[in-house]
């Protein structure tokens, strides 16, 4: 009898371990997927000068993203529960890091990055991105001749960006549902929404050392190593400097390879946490799961794919969360992709300072709210609905609270021809 019991408990503390393994692991798998996406959304003006395209170019890489991530969502999402979710969340990982490398590849591939010297560096503000120059010298007079606004593309290597960016997209596709899943279907309800919170968090770390990496690489000249720096004209607050963007994808590209170690070595199931001491429910799932297999085998897995995707259309419940999701999420994508440049451009700051400020105000919020979330719903047990009345509320105050924005102006820059006239103003 006593055998038997420290069988059972030394069963019991292994499979814990395991599903605790998993938990860390699928945290660290956020972690480097988030690092990987805030760092691409904070190095996009970077990206923007090195190649000398325009920003709707730049939003199309960008997006390209969740190009990649559509193209496989639906069926990784579906047929990765039924394979091994672990590995599948590996190779995921592997591919990010594959995604990452190729983005870092046009700077091995292209000369050295050449700026404009003729440009008075006095007088180089981030303002100064609103006019246009005429002949390399700063003209307060627009020029004749409007295709000379128009910015004519350096090197088609962005495609490598685009291609890379792509490619993470898809590599994270198993990561959020099938770790997820993972995680519900073997750990105790009440404690479901904590460890999700946790891994929710890792989330938020993920940006906060992307912003920070980002940060540190906007100050680093793209060309360092090959150049002289003490021999350049142009400072970071230039809006011809280039940062080191590339160093920073190979960073994301190791970070992401890593991680997908863990998972190639954790089983497909586990029991369900609460019940590992008994043998008899461990024996039933066993053999639950092998005639699983059997019946896989006999009519495929494919069988009940169109039925399911039929069903969840159907579901008004589903698809207004869909459609709630879609909202909330071009939202702030947006404002994480393109505050920085605004930062930039509106007040005159760095490219690393507008990054830092970014993470600084928007993400231990964030942190902090998945952290007491996931804690009030296992001490008060929360039921799905409960918290959907929550989230609602929570939200509508959020963007009744935005409203407060529009209280926040500043002094426009006077800019002549823009919004001055041009009597008085001696052109030089």
């Amino acid at each position: 009898m006593g055998e038997t019991e420290k069988r059972i408990e030394t069963h019991r503390i292994r499979c814990l371990s395991k599903l605790k393994m998993f938990l860390l692991a699928i945290t660290c798998a956020f972690v480097s997927k988030t690092l990987s996406g805030s760092y691409m959304n904070s190095m996009l003006t970077q990206i923007e000068r090195q190649f000398n395209i325009p920003t709707s170019l730049v939003g199309f890489i960008n997006g390209s993203f969740e190009i990649g991530n559509l193209l496989l969502i639906i069926f990784v999402s579906y047929f990765g529960t039924k394979l091994h979710r672990p590995i599948m969340i590996g190779i995921g990982c592997v591919v990010m890091g594959l995604g990452c490398f190729l983005k870092s590849l046009p700077h091995f591939l292209m000369n050295q990055y050449e700026y404009e010297s003729t440009v008075s560096v006095s007088g180089n503000l981030s303002s100064n991105s609103f006019l246009c120059m005429e002949n390399g010298t700063q003209i307060l007079r627009p020029t004749q001749d409007p295709s000379e606004c128009t910015k004519e593309v350096k090197s088609l290597m962005w495609v490598y960006v685009l291609v890379g960016n792509i490619v993470r997209g898809m590599g994270e596709t198993p990561i959020l549902p099938l770790g997820i899943s993972y995680i519900e279907d073997f750990a105790k309800f009440e404690n479901s929404p904590l460890y999700i919170g946790l891994v929710e968090t890792g989330a938020i770390i993920g940006p906060l050392i992307g912003l920070l990496l980002a940060s540190f690489c906007a100050n680093v000249y793209v060309d360092t190593g090959s150049v002289n720096t003490d021999d350049l004209i142009i400072t970071p607050t230039d809006t011809r400097w280039v940062g080191a963007w590339w160093f920073g994808f190979l960073i994301c590209a190791g970070v992401n390879v890593l991680t997908a170690i863990p998972f190639f070595f954790l089983p497909n199931t586990l029991p369900k946490e609460g019940l590992e001491n008994n043998a008899d429910i461990i024996k039933n799932e066993n053999e639950d799961k092998q005639k699983e297999e059997v019946k896989k085998e006999k009519y495929g897995i494919t069988k009940d794919f169109l039925p399911f995707m039929k069903s969840l259309s159907c579901n008004p419940i589903y698809m207004l969360f869909i459609l709630v999701s879609v909202i909330q999420f071009n939202a702030f994508v947006n404002m994480i992709s393109f505050m920085p440049k605004y930062l930039e451009q509106q007040y005159g700051i760095s490219s690393s300072d507008a990054i830092f400020l970014m993470g600084i105000y928007n993400l231990p919020p964030i942190c902090i709210g998945y952290i007491i979330g996931g804690l009030i719903m296992k001490k008060f047990k929360i039921t799905v609905k409960q918290a959907a009345h929550i989230g609602c509320w929570l939200s509508l105050l959020e963007y009744l609270l935005y409203f407060l924005s529009f209280l926040m102006t500043c002094e426009n820059f006077s800019v002549v021809g823009i919004n001055t006239s041009y009597e008085g103003y001696v052109v030089f």
